[in-house]
Parts: C-alpha cells; sequence; structure tokens
C-alpha cells in the first residue's frame, strides 16, 4: 500500500485513539462519550462541529474559499450489545457492549482524514464535510442529518466499512445496489378465548398466526419475480396463555430486505393484506405496523469509477475488487438518496491475525489495523480528488 506519508506518520497516534474507541463502546443514539471525544479530536486541529441530535457530531473543513464545491464524508460511531470475549488488552471494558462492526475503525479513519485534509486546507478548492453519524445499528442516524439539511447541498457523499471477508490491502467497490432496505414488521392477532374441547367458540390467534407465517413466504416464492431477491423473514410467533386454551392473542415479528424500492413496497404491502386477509377468513382481526429502519444503498456509477481510480492510486489496480450485493442494511443509503456517492468496503482480514478473519457482529471481532490507514488516506483523497486538489 501507497499510504500518504502525513497519514503514516500519525500510524501510532490512529491506533491508540482505535483502541480507546474499542475500549469504550456505545450503543446506538447513547455514543455520548464518543461523540466527545471526537468534538475534542477536532478542536486540536482547528475545526469547530456542532451536535446533530443528541450524539452525532458535524465537522466543516472550509477550504479555501475559490470553490462552492462541497464532498461529505462520513463515519458511522455506534457499537452494539455483544460481550466482547478477546483477550487483547484493549478488548471491550464496558460489559455487554461492544464494536463489533467496525465503527470505531471509520470513527478512528476519518478522524485521520480530518487531521490531513485540516493541515492542507489552504490547497482544497471546496469544503469538505465531515458526518460523525450516530445510530446506524438500527437506522436512526442518517435521517437526523438529512432532516437538518446537511446533505442538500452536497456534490458529493462517501462512506466505508470494513470487511472481513476481504484481505487486507483490498478495497471493494461496487456500483448499483450493494446492501438491502432494511424494515421491522410486528402482526399483532386478536381471537377469541375458549376451552380446546371447543375450538368453535373461539377465534384461534395462535392458528391464525401459524398460517399467517406459511403464507408469507408465498411473497417470495410466487409473487416476487425469481430474479430478484427478497427476504421475508419470521423471528417471533408469541401466543397462547394455557395449553388447553384457546389462544386469545399472538405476535409475529419478522423482517423484510429488498434491493429496489418498489419491490420493497410491494412486499410490505403484501404483508399487511395477506395477514389482516387471513385473520378475516377465520372470524380474527390483525393489525400490521411496521418500522422503516433504512432505504436500499445503492451506489451510483460514476461516484464508483471515481473511487476506484482513487483506490488504484493507493493500493494498485489488481487491489480494487468487486462484491456481490448483501442483505443486511447500512442507512447510508439515505444519505445517497439526497446526493450522488458510493461506499466502499475495506477490507482488514488477516490470515495471521485469526480475530481479523472473524464475521462482523461477531463476539471476537477484530480488524487488522492498517486498515485504519488505507481507511483514512482513502477518504482523504477521494475528498480532494473532487475539490482540483492533486493527492500526493
Amino acid at each position: 500500500m501507497d499510504i500518504n506519508p502525513q497519514i503514516q506518520k500519525d500510524r501510532e497516534f490512529l491506533i491508540q485513539l482505535r483502541r480507546h474507541f474499542h475500549q469504550y463502546p456505545e450503543i446506538s443514539m447513547k455514543e455520548f462519550n464518543t461523540a466527545e471525544r471526537i468534538e475534542n479530536e477536532l478542536l486540536q486541529i482547528g475545526i469547530k462541529s456542532k451536535r446533530i441530535g443528541e450524539t452525532g457530531v458535524f465537522g466543516i473543513i472550509e477550504g479555501n474559499g475559490t470553490s462552492d464545491r462541497v464532498v461529505a464524508i462520513r463515519a458511522d460511531i455506534d457499537a452494539l450489545a455483544i460481550q466482547d470475549v478477546k483477550t487483547e488488552d484493549y478488548a471491550s471494558r464496558i460489559t455487554g457492549v461492544m464494536h463489533a462492526c467496525g465503527h470505531d475503525a471509520h470513527t478512528t479513519a476519518l478522524i485521520g482524514a480530518a487531521r490531513y485534509l485540516k493541515s492542507n486546507e489552504d490547497k482544497i478548492n471546496g469544503k469538505v464535510y465531515l458526518i460523525f453519524q450516530q445510530g446506524e445499528e438500527y437506522g436512526q442516524g442518517a435521517r437526523l442529518f438529512v432532516k437538518e439539511g446537511i446533505l442538500n447541498n452536497v456534490d458529493r457523499v462517501f462512506g466505508i466499512h470494513v470487511n472481513s471477508a476481504i484481505a487486507i490491502g483490498k478495497v471493494a467497490v461496487q456500483e448499483g445496489p450493494v446492501n438491502a432496505s432494511v424494515d421491522h414488521f410486528t402482526i399483532k392477532i386478536r381471537g377469541k378465548s375458549s376451552h380446546v374441547s371447543t375450538p368453535h367458540k373461539g377465534v384461534d390467534s395462535l392458528y391464525i398466526a401459524a398460517q399467517t407465517v406459511i403464507a408469507l413466504q408465498g411473497i417470495v416464492s410466487r409473487l416476487t419475480d425469481p430474479k430478484d431477491s427478497v427476504v421475508v423473514g419470521i423471528g417471533v410467533l408469541r401466543a397462547g396463555e394455557g395449553y388447553n386454551i384457546v389462544a386469545r392473542e399472538a405476535v409475529i415479528e419478522g423482517t423484510t430486505r429488498c434491493f429496489t424500492e418498489d419491490i420493497r413496497e410491494r412486499t410490505n404491502n403484501k404483508i399487511d393484506e395477506i395477514s389482516k386477509s387471513i385473520a378475516s377468513i377465520y372470524g380474527g382481526e390483525a393489525e400490521v405496523t411496521f418500522r422503516y429502519f433504512t432505504s436500499p444503498l445503492v451506489n451510483d456509477k460514476t461516484a464508483c469509477e471515481e473511487v476506484r481510480d482513487v483506490a488504484e492510486r493507493i493500493i494498485g489496480e489488481g487491489n480494487v475488487v468487486s462484491m456481490e450485493p448483501s442483505l443486511g442494511g447500512d442507512d447510508f443509503a439515505e444519505f445517497l438518496k439526497v446526493a450522488k456517492g458510493m461506499y466502499a468496503f475495506v477490507g482488514t482480514g488477516n490470515p495471521d491475525k485469526p480475530n481479523t478473519l472473524a464475521a462482523l457482529h461477531g463476539d471476537s471481532f477484530d480488524i487488522d489495523e492498517e486498515a485504519i490507514l488505507l481507511g483514512a488516506n482513502l477518504y482523504a483523497d477521494y475528498a480532494l480528488s473532487q475539490l482540483d486538489f492533486i493527492c500526493q
């Protein structure tokens, strides 16, 4: 890797900063100490910031004032409710909370990029927006930045995510759909209790729920084009008060995942329609509610070409790879609905460091910390490439 010398000089600082974030993770929308540390790091290099919501941090590198062009670079900052089982001295010190998705690395990389960009501010023809976004894991943070209007005048928006399935020193750039929409649905079924010996005198919500779970799978197998990837997953079914009582109430919870907005809308509408129809057939009622976490994440083709060119200058042409779309979600998608941009994946897997091969959201997840430097370099050089600055 041909890491920028200024960023390379910050190597030890960035590794220690990432380890601090890793030791003191905070769950979504509760990232108060994380946000304060980010603010302090920015202030030390002369970047004032403001809060977006309670824990999001937004800073601006103003540039030299010769252009109105704006590039936004984003890192998510929240952790997960997972117990860290690693034995390294930088393992989480917060019981039951862990940076198991690499957001500590994203945050550190963006601070590293900010340090380099600020030191070259007089050469930057335009502004760089620094977005440290809270609440990604539950799809709550990006909307706050969008609602604040931060993305309204942005020419490009760029984000990264570490990926243990990609080797250290490689970057994945994929145009089009990269992550799916993520929605959570709850179906509450109301029936009527009776003794099991007289089921005709009651309305069996458990039976209705069972029929509903089966019928919902038909959305994918019978109502969706086989060439389209859709998930209708059921994770919860609760019903009943006793073994000999017809269940009065039942609750189903699940998720849908889709790669386009029209399929997303159609899938969710079918869940509502099927659930209410089946309940009605058997004399019950169904109430269907949705929590819309995030839209499909669709990378812009032009932005992908731009990022690919930048990445190849850093790591070489053969190390920029493609990847299959994931049915996982990321609310960076909400930024891409407002501004042109893309989301790249930075490899962290190293066979010599077994924990770096652990899956995201795993309790032993770790990264090869050299990826922090690559992430910082990628953030900075992409921003500069869009602002008429010749990357050194």
